[in-house]
């Protein structure tokens, strides 16, 4: 394929894929988040999450038959991200499941929210289904519809087609637009590929749920009866959401993705 120059996004789609599973009409506050332009350090008030730096992955070489082509400046990627992931999956792929615009720092923001409570839509990198939330009635309680999990099942079916391996090789080579975006979330020092890996971690180690999942309507949206699978961060939640199946294909595929990456920091690299 040509013009591959942010294949890197993929590996983060496949877990920000799962964001695109929140409600349509959910009900959230106002996002206290500005995404900075690439030229300029974290603002005042962004508190480093961790005062001790990291230091940076050492990932495998790979075999370079020839250079790879120059990375554009995080500010000027949206178009190169877009048209890459056309190259890849088309551009229903683009169109229905990709936010036009900071792209690559919306895909860090995303992976960086999916182990804590909330995702918040201004910084997602995928808008939701179409579609609401299916539930069924019975005996008086409310619980998840399993009609509702055939909405999630094209997005699965595109997951489970992805090809970890290759997936990592280029998110090695275009690693420091990543790492950059990561930074302006006011992380210095820290690696985002550590980051990566802890989040899949989280992802699956989500509780599998056996039978009917119920469901209370406090106010206007949905949430889970059960306090445990309420209190479950984003990305869980919407592990369960999805329902079995399409869970499993995005588990498997976070296993496949772990090892991937895994792998590139087994031995130092070597120009």
């Amino acid at each position: 394929m040509q013009n591959r120059i942010l294949w890197p996004l993929i590996v983060v789609l496949v877990i920000g894929l799962i964001a695109i599973f929140y409600p349509r009409k959910a009900t959230e506050p106002p996002v206290p988040l500005e995404l900075p332009d690439s030229a300029q350090a974290p603002a005042p008030d962004a508190v480093p999450r961790q005062s001790e730096p990291e230091p940076p992955p050492e990932f495998v070489s790979r075999e370079r038959p020839e250079p790879p082509a120059p990375l554009p400046p995080l500010d000027e990627s949206d178009e190169a991200a877009r048209s890459a992931l056309t190259d890849l999956g088309g551009e229903a792929l683009v169109e229905e499941y990709l936010v036009p615009d900071a792209v690559i720092r919306k895909f860090v923001t995303t992976v960086d929210s999916l182990s804590r409570d909330q995702l918040w839509m201004k910084v997602r990198a995928a808008p939701p289904i179409e579609g609401r939330l299916q539930v069924t009635e019975a005996d008086g309680d409310t619980y998840l519809a399993p009609a509702n999990f055939a909405r999630y099942r094209p997005v699965a079916l595109l997951v489970a087609e992805i090809d970890a391996t290759e997936l990592a090789a280029a998110y090695r080579r275009h690693y420091p637009l990543l790492q950059q975006a990561y930074e302006e979330l006011g992380y210095p020092g820290r690696q985002f590929h550590n980051r990566a890996l802890e989040v899949i971690e989280h992802l699956l180690a989500t509780p599998s749920v056996e039978g009917p999942i119920r469901l209370e309507r406090p106010h206007v949206l949905y949430k889970y009866a059960d306090p445990g699978l309420e209190a479950l961060s984003s990305g869980q939640k919407l592990l369960i959401r999805i329902g079995p199946d399409n869970a499993k294909i995005v588990r498997d595929k976070l296993v496949e993705l772990r090892a991937a990456l895994e792998s590139l920091s087994e031995t130092p690299a070597s120009d």
